[in-house]
């Protein structure tokens, strides 16, 4: 029981929990699952930066988002250890110590100790999300977390990512709308791209049983219908350079992705594919 409910044998994660020991496991999979979403969150956010910056926003911008990333991935480290997973949380504890130095060299944007420390940091988000998704989610084939992970990345990353722009532009008067404009089409390129996975998810698998539940369509309304609806919105007040009125929309577009992103992981880990 010691070495972690991922190599339990017999039904999915959260299934039926009779007993101590079906409790003790339902507990690590609800804490593999925060992980991951924290994981995922802390990923995009950082991922999806270059859309933003460095000139636009100011290294203060930087500064905050890589603080926001580390946090959560020592979270996530701490979620991972209390359910037996050290491996996972010495990867997320990689992370950390890899922002760390992210933010000391970040006054150095232009040389290779800046350059390199940014790349290896994206690789250990992406590999440590791939793997926490693996972990949490365990899918038949590891393509379908790697599909998974990157999809959940893209839509909470973005979204989450614009509303603390929005946020920005009241900091820095004056700033390019230009950032703002490039994350809001790019939550909604990552909202049609999960779409269309849980869409294959479900004709591959068909029929899903997971499709008679109504969380799978509180979760599809919340998460995946839900930023299609808000995005001529916030596109609309983008436009016309009402950063103001378009934070305010980011912050649903935020509560309806998490919501989504939330049910989606607890629907994906009973399925064992990413829904």
């Amino acid at each position: 029981m010691r070495g972690g409910w991922a190599n339990q044998s017999g039904p999915g994660p959260l299934g039926p929990a009779g007993g101590p020991s079906g409790r003790y496991l339902l507990a690590c999979a609800a804490l593999m699952l925060l992980a991951l979403f924290l994981l995922d969150v802390a990923a995009g956010l950082y991922l999806f930066l270059p859309l933003v910056g460095r000139r636009n926003a100011g290294v203060k911008f930087y500064r905050l988002i890589f603080l926001i990333g580390g946090v959560l991935a020592l979270c996530a480290a701490i979620a991972h250890a209390m359910a037996g997973r050290q491996d996972l949380a010495y990867a997320d504890t990689a992370i950390v110590a890899l922002t760390i130095v992210a933010l000391i060299v970040l006054r150095y944007p232009k040389r290779l100790i800046f350059r390199a420390t940014a790349a290896l940091l994206g690789a250990a988000y992406l590999v440590s999300s791939i793997a926490a998704y693996h972990a949490a989610v365990r899918p038949s084939h590891v393509a379908w977390s790697i599909a998974g992970a990157l999809a959940s990345i893209g839509l909470l990353g973005s979204v989450n990512l614009a509303m603390l722009l929005g946020h920005w532009y009241l900091v820095v008067r004056g700033m390019s709308i230009d950032p703002l404009k490039r994350l809001t089409i790019a939550t909604l390129v990552a909202a049609i791209v999960k779409i269309v996975l849980v869409v294959i998810v479900i004709a591959v698998a068909w029929p899903p049983p997971v499709t008679k539940d109504i969380f799978f369509w509180m979760r599809a309304g919340w998460g995946l219908l839900g930023p299609l609806a808000l995005y001529p919105m916030v596109w609309g007040t983008v436009k016309i350079r009402s950063t103001m009125a378009a934070t305010g929309i980011l912050y649903v577009d935020v509560v309806a992705v998490v919501i989504g992103e939330v049910l989606g992981g607890w629907l994906s880990a009973i399925a064992r594919l990413p829904l």
